[in-house]
């Protein structure tokens, strides 16, 4: 019978050996990298949920700061902040000290804890949340549990920008807005009448600087350099947007065609009039869906004519009931939350509120 040498039966048992060391290496490399790249899966999570939640708690700052006292409550932070943690997968959040989250002012510094009652001079919050789970592999070096957290801060004010998106080509007067808030649920059939959701009917005035409410004209490639008021200063005249275009006219080249409404450069905060006869507007596409538009708001008008122009002062947003061949418009005040940059700085009574991120 031949019998193995000693020595090559103690190689074949250091082969074993190094074998199993180096499949167990294996397997940990592996399982760190699975392990790692699922912790950072969650630590992505974690901050998603804490941004979210910062952001629905600065939306009821903003609805404070702009004087809705009904809404924007302590009470509805916390409803917010919870609510959004729990659907973004957050570990239940704990209120007050010490690690809560917490109001803070124009400088990000702390002034309050949430639940607390919120306290003068909030703009915003911020917001702790965490992900706990069990680890795959690494548990086989004692890990058995590992964990995520995230912070954000988010501010809630009066819109201090324009819109990112398209805005509708009719300017509706500042006075519409004195005395009245922005409509909750669906219009009424009571046209002028006292209550929020009550549509105003608005006329044009004299002349072509309407009264409350005038067709606009804006957006052409090349005309609008330097107009700011929150559209695309370059693409206004697409015949594939979803608003009035072509149907407004004659001239049917006026419209989503910017001019100077000044002598030199037009400031961008003044907006030319669209002269001539609206008889074909045509707003059903709105009233039909129940759309909110943004409209730009005007405080004071002036000129004649393709000269007339209108000092625009912000945006809010409008649903429109009716629009009878652009000669009138009919419709209610539907307040707009825009993706910041946000302000304390009062604006006109329907003024358009914000959130932003600023963690």
């Amino acid at each position: 019978m031949i019998r193995p040498h000693p020595a090559r039966r103690g190689q074949r048992g250091q082969i074993l050996v190094l074998f199993a060391a180096a499949s167990t290496g294996i397997i940990l490399v592996v399982g760190l990298v699975i392990d790692g790249g699922y912790a950072l899966a969650q630590r992505r999570a974690s901050q998603n949920a804490s941004d979210f939640a910062a952001l629905a708690g600065a939306r009821v700052i903003a609805e404070k700061i702009g004087g809705n006292d009904h809404d924007g409550t302590d009470e509805n932070v916390q409803i917010a902040i919870t609510t959004t943690i729990g659907l973004n997968g957050g570990a239940p959040i704990t209120f007050g000290a010490p690690n809560g989250p917490i109001y803070v002012n124009d400088h990000g510094v702390f002034i309050g804890y949430v639940g607390a009652g919120i306290p003068t001079g909030t703009v915003g919050v911020r917001v702790d949340s965490s992900r706990s789970w069990k680890p795959f592999f690494v548990g086989l070096a004692g890990i058995s549990e590992w964990s995520a957290g995230a912070t954000a801060t988010a501010k809630g004010g009066y819109a201090a920008g324009g819109p990112n998106g398209d805005v509708f080509p009719a300017a509706i007067a500042e006075s519409v807005f004195l005395g009245r808030s922005p409509c909750v649920g669906q219009p009424t059939g009571n046209v002028g009448g006292l209550g929020d959701c009550d549509p105003q009917h608005l006329t044009p005035g004299t002349l072509n600087v309407p009264g409350g409410f005038g067709w606009l004209k804006f957006g052409a490639t090349g005309k609008c350099t330097g107009y700011g008021l929150g559209m695309d200063p370059n693409n206004g005249c697409d015949n594939s947007k979803t608003f009035l275009q072509t149907e407004i006219g004659p001239p049917a080249n006026s419209f989503g065609c910017c001019s100077a409404v000044t002598k030199g450069a037009a400031p961008a905060d003044q907006i030319g009039n669209l002269p001539g006869n609206k008889v074909a507007a045509d707003c059903s596409y709105y009233i039909d869906n129940k759309a909110v538009v943004t409209v730009p708001v005007w405080d004071y008008a002036d000129g004649t004519g393709a000269g007339a122009y209108y000092h625009i002062i912000g945006f809010t947003g409008w649903q429109i009931t009716a629009c009878h061949g652009g000669k009138d418009l009919e419709g209610v005040f539907k307040q707009e939350f825009f993706p910041g940059p946000t302000t304390t700085t009062p604006g006109f009574a329907g003024a358009s509120l914000a959130v932003q991120l600023v963690h």
